[in-house]
């Protein structure tokens, strides 16, 4: 910097020396604090146990209280203010990032990053991280050698991932439709996972034996007030799978094959069961392998009497008694299938589009369509 002077008319330009900056030792990053464990956190790390997978839109719907103000009190500066506030969506945010950071949970992306910008980011899918297994073993008994298993097999791509996360959307659907019916509705069991694969053998269309594979995406029941119970196996169809296709590989005909031939032998009677507590309330499902039939006739469960099968495809529907898309060229395929198939209402369709997390009771109404042209949309309590 200059400074100038006058003497004797004479200027004079003086030149300051720069002040030298000194130098600061870097800042030690601060120690990680220990994150301490709530009732909300415990709630976080149990539903994603039994989800498998979530995203924080369906953590959030599954978790946020119902009113966001509690009652008004008188705060220090004399206005009226509700006393406690809910839990909001960026409470969520911060709380899932803290719960990865402790390894509570573990974020998966669920489809691929998108590239340029302006397309948003990628969505995330929370799994559980490897230090859940002590919490969900003190606070709701799972043996930590389950969640340890579970985080292991959790390794698994994006697509499967994405699938996980479709499927678990239908269930929180299911879930808070029930929670809304106030009782009337209730979710007597969901189950899904490798317990549910299984086999049955037939005779396919040409005539000829064949095995053919048995494996939802899951299986529920429902019990409705004034109507018993109901029960459902889910195909999760994303549009990748041919409807037709030679040889043994998977296609959607050979599913509905599989499903038929195993109501025709009840094998679902002979494979699923109640599980009771001992005052008669349903807590679950039982589920049975081959070669154990004194076991099942002995323990009094009561069987799976009967069942249908939802598929959910991609797409939405074209109308109240018709549909579009997917869910059209396999419901026009289903005649090829043989007559037992054409007028089938055995298989119920809908377009993954029809449900909504803000207005979940839609997957009670009459939206389930059938091969059969006779027939009107179904409802699933009906």
């Amino acid at each position: 910097m200059d400074k100038e002077t006058r003497k004797s008319g004479i200027s004079i330009r003086i030149m300051e020396k720069p002040t030298r900056k000194r130098k600061t030792q870097p800042k030690e990053p601060k120690a990680p604090g220990i994150l301490r464990i709530g009732d909300r956190d415990r709630d976080i790390l149990r539903l994603v146990y039994e989800h498998r997978f979530l995203d924080t839109e369906l953590l959030w719907h599954l978790i946020r209280e119902q009113g966001k103000e509690s009652e008004i009190g008188t705060s220090t500066d004399g206005k009226a203010r509700p006393r406690k506030y809910g839990f909001g969506m960026k409470a969520l945010y911060k709380r899932l990032r803290q719960l990865s950071q402790g390894k509570y949970l573990k974020p998966r992306q669920a489809m691929p990053r998108p590239i340029g910008r302006g397309f948003g980011g990628a969505r995330t899918a929370y799994g559980l991280g490897s230090k859940s297994a002590q919490v969900l073993s003190e606070s709701i008994g799972i043996p930590v050698s389950e969640v340890r298993d579970i985080v292991a097999s959790d390794d698994v791509g994006e697509r499967f991932i994405q699938h996980a996360l479709e499927v678990a959307r239908f269930r929180v659907v299911i879930e808070l439709a029930c929670r809304e019916s106030e009782g009337n509705i209730r979710l007597l069991f969901w189950e899904q996972g490798i317990r549910l694969q299984d086999w049955i053998t037939g005779e396919d269309l040409d005539g000829e034996e064949r095995r053919f594979s048995v494996f939802p995406d899951a299986f529920f029941g429902l019990d409705v007030v004034g109507k018993g119970k109901a029960h459902y196996f889910l195909e999760l169809d994303r549009g990748t799978m041919p409807i037709v296709r030679s040889g043994n590989r998977s296609d959607i005909r050979k599913k509905v094959f599989g499903y038929m031939l195993y109501r025709k032998a009840k094998r679902h009677s002979t494979r699923y069961r109640y599980r009771r507590l001992p005052n008669g309330s349903i807590v679950g499902l039982e589920v049975y392998s081959d070669g154990r039939t004194e076991d099942i006739d002995a323990s009094g469960a009561e069987p799976i009497k009967s069942f249908r099968v939802l598929f959910i495809a991609p797409g939405a529907p074209a109308g109240e008694l018709t549909s579009g898309g997917r869910i059209a060229n396999i419901l026009s395929a289903f005649p090829s299938f043989g007559k037992q198939f054409a007028t089938s209402t055995l298989f119920w369709f809908v377009s993954l589009e029809s449900f909504e997390l803000d207005r979940p009771e839609t997957a009670f109404e009459r939206i389930w369509l059938t091969p059969n042209p006779e027939h009107g949309p179904k409802s699933l309590i009906e």
